[in-house]
């Protein structure tokens, strides 16, 4: 689907919108929202950049239960997993496995960056937004390609509130939530809010006989501090804390359809995040504030799977990653009739422990077969200083030049040591070990240790131009760059090799268009990278990050929501992306034009919404993905599969009882999401999107 096309259907639509606006007898106004990720607290009609906003009411007409589902219906957004996405075909992860560096796409909930699966549910949330392409100025670390800003609900100064929800779905699909809050004495509001949904899967180990071999449990608990006891001065308090228990996602393809895993190991997969942030409002004069940000992040996870996936016994890894980050942030806003500005300082904290075991895995040395046993334990301390401004300055009536820039630096110490911790002798013939170890011959070849420092510094700038063409239609023009600093891979053996920082120029051309109750965006972009990081596995226990030459991601992206009249609304969109490598060769092979892993050419999705004056409502949803490589060399049988999912609700709110019957993917449509292939690990393995879901839920709110 070429770009031009696409741009001349969403200039159509917007062509028609006036219309529609005017034959709708009772329109809804559309309100201006404010983007609560952006540190200049623009409105979603004054922003210079491609951004979804997602409001609360839109995510349960999708039926949204976590970050992941929203992925999946959204343009240009894509997702392998709830952890492994991507923004314009840019991964979350880089491209390829391994390599040390941060995210390009980081996710914050209550202004605090947040690591981990499972932290970002959509349980009493406000909003959700996402920004396309690069956010490094305003958002520092981790945000090349993109950010995911969740904004809670806040406590409330003028009434209590709460909400209950309960659930049932197939494959013993459970689910219950509760939310309350507001005023307490002496300024000061709360609120509560928790919820678990699980589910026993549908997928059978039949090697271990177990039928929940993928269940799912998730848990959270959110509460919220909040006080107002002077005009000029607030102050909020927000902690989190989140659960998730899950087996083991990956598949043997040939037997993924059939929901067979044939693993020897008992696997699974545990996330725990904790997050507090603490914020400091004070109004100075009348078009001055100062803001502090607080904020401390902790994960830790843990998983433990076969190596080969398969009923052979070839050993089995336990990989724990737990990681800290605490940052302070310090924000001056400044605002007048002709001038807008927010100002700051930045400081963070990062600190990485993980460990790779490896037990009982095959390893053939000299000939002689063992069984081996090693831990592969990395380690790194960073920090992030920065400071940064950006101004919307009026020139007139209708224009505004938007600039910006930061400079941040960037330091870290990086230590990575293997260590053998058993081998035995393999019997050839038999297969069986000799009871004798043999770690202190392989020790002296394998064991390593090694630490090495790694640092840069960048200035990063940034400058728009919109236009406000008419009273209903604006556009802009962006120009800004994007940055991923360089750092030091984990090795098992030799000196731990660096690689520089990765570097993009971006580019977006986009047009806003708002009349009565409809809301449309059209963007077209370019992203032109220098140096990128790609990942590569040498071996079992080792990566390489190389610092590649030129690469390109180039596409565009439509929105649109409204009142359609008699009860009917619509909101949906479409993405477009073509990603290349240009300038790339590894070991003799020229990767020059192959397209980015996991990174689908078509996205776009609708839901059409009927709501009447009594409470009865019902929604229906489509959405679509092309499928996509997820290898760097393009492997046609490694490719992800395209999907059309649908979804559908129907139910009745009254002032405070509802009930609903809902589908998730009702045509149960089987799709590869991603695919991990590793011929020096032996694995051959498929990731599957969710299959069908049906369930029914009943709320109380008051």
């Amino acid at each position: 689907m070429p770009i031009k096309p696409l741009l001349s259907a969403g200039i159509a639509l917007i062509a028609t919108l006036p219309v529609l606006a005017a034959d709708n007898s009772n329109p809804q106004r559309l309100e201006e929202v404010l983007v609560t990720g952006d540190p200049m607290q623009r409105s979603s009609l004054d922003t210079v950049s491609s951004i979804s906003i997602v409001p609360e009411e839109q995510l349960r007409a999708l039926n949204i239960r976590d970050l992941y589902d929203l992925l999946l219906r959204s343009p240009n957004l894509s997702a392998a997993r709830e952890d492994k996405f991507s923004v314009r075909g840019i991964s979350n992860e880089g491209i390829g496995p391994g390599g040390t560096g941060r995210p390009t796409v980081s996710v914050f909930i209550d202004g605090a960056r947040q690591p981990g699966r499972g932290v970002t549910n959509s349980w009493d949330v406000q909003q959700m937004e996402f920004y396309r392409g690069p956010q490094s100025t305003a958002f520092g670390p981790g945000s090349l390609a993109g950010a995911v800003v969740v904004q809670t609900r806040e406590p409330s100064q003028e009434e209590y509130s709460g909400k209950l929800k309960l659930g049932v779905a197939n494959e013993r699909g459970r689910e219950a939530g509760i939310a309350i809050g507001g005023p307490l004495a002496g300024g000061f509001a709360f609120r509560y809010a928790g919820e678990t949904n699980q589910s026993d899967g549908e997928v059978t180990n039949t090697t271990l006989n177990d039928d929940e071999w993928q269940a799912r449990k998730r848990y959270m608990q959110r509460f919220k501090l909040h006080w107002e006891g002077d005009s000029w001065y607030s102050a909020s308090l927000s902690l989190q804390d989140t659960k998730l228990r899950e087996g083991n996602e990956y598949l043997p393809p040939e037997r993924a359809e059939s929901g067979e895993s044939t693993d020897n190991v008992d696997g699974f997969y545990h996330d725990n995040s904790q997050l507090v942030v603490f914020k400091q409002r004070a109004d100075l004069t009348a078009g001055s504030s100062l803001s502090l940000i607080a904020s401390h992040a902790e994960n830790y996870n843990q998983r433990k799977g076969d190596y080969d996936i398969s009923a052979e016994d070839n050993g089995y890894f336990i990989n724990t990653v737990d990681t800290e980050n605490s940052a302070l942030e310090l924000r001056l806003h400044y605002k007048t009739a002709l001038l807008k500005t927010v100002s700051g300082l930045y400081y963070s904290e990062d600190k990485l422990r993980g460990t790779s075991s490896s037990v009982d895995l095959p390893y053939t040395i000299s000939g002689l077969r063992l069984r081996a046993a090693a831990d592969l334990a990395a380690d790194r301390n960073a920090t992030t200083k920065a400071v940064y401004s950006e101004a919307d300055i009026h020139l007139g009536s209708r224009w505004t030049l938007t600039l910006g820039a930061r400079y941040e630096e960037n330091q870290a110490d990086n230590h990575s040591a293997l260590t053998v911790t058993g081998a035995q002798l393999m019997d050839p013939v038999a297969g069986s070990t000799v009871p004798a170890d043999f770690s202190a011959v392989l020790k002296p070849i394998l064991d390593s240790d090694s630490t090495a420092p790694s640092g840069d510094a960048v200035f990063l700038p940034k400058v728009a131009i919109s236009l406000d063409i008419t009273d209903q239609l604006s556009g802009y023009f962006t120009r800004s760059q994007g940055y991923r600093a360089g750092s030091v891979d984990f090795v098992s053996e030799g000196e731990s090799p660096s690689y520089g920082p990765e570097y993009t120029n971006n580019y977006d051309l986009g047009l806003k268009f708002q009349q009565g109750s409809w809301f449309v965006q059209a963007s077209i972009f370019r992203i032109d990278y220098e140096d990128m990081q790609i990942g590569v596995r040498v071996d079992a226990s080792n990566f390489r990050t190389d610092n590649a030459g030129e690469a390109r991601s180039q596409g565009a992206e439509l929105e649109f929501r409204g009142e359609l009249g008699a009860g009917f609304s619509v909101f949906g969109g479409i993405g477009y992306v073509d990603t290349a490598f240009i300038e790339y060769e590894d070991d003799g092979v020229d990767y020059a034009g192959n397209h980015f892993p996991n990174a689908p050419r078509n996205t776009a999705n609708l839901v059409v919404r009927y709501e009447n004056s009594r409470g009865l409502y019902a929604d229906l949803s489509w959405s679509h993905s092309d499928g996509s490589f997820t290898d760097r060399e393009n492997s046609d049988r490694l490719r992800a599969d395209s999907r059309d999912l649908f979804g559908a609700r129907l139910g009745y709110q009254g002032e405070q009882m509802g009930v609903e019957l809902y589908g998730q993917n009702i045509t149960d449509k089987f799709y590869i999401t991603d695919r991990f292939n590793s011929p020096s690990l032996g694995i051959d393995a498929a990731y599957v999107g969710d299959p069908r879901e049906v369930g029914a839920r009943l709320s109380y709110r008051f």
